[in-house]
């Protein structure tokens, strides 16, 4: 769920973390727990 939400912001961790309802440093330590590798795109 959480590599799918940062999908769906375009890497944007702030908007994912608000889209799954938890605050940035918990989306933080879920991205490190799952060793996801995430990449932004800037728009």
């Amino acid at each position: 769920m959480v590599a799918e939400a940062l999908n769906l912001t375009g890497g944007n961790r702030s908007q994912a973390a608000k889209l799954l309802g938890m605050s940035r440093p918990t989306l933080h330590a879920k991205i490190d727990k799952y060793n996801l590798k995430i990449e932004t795109s800037v728009k």
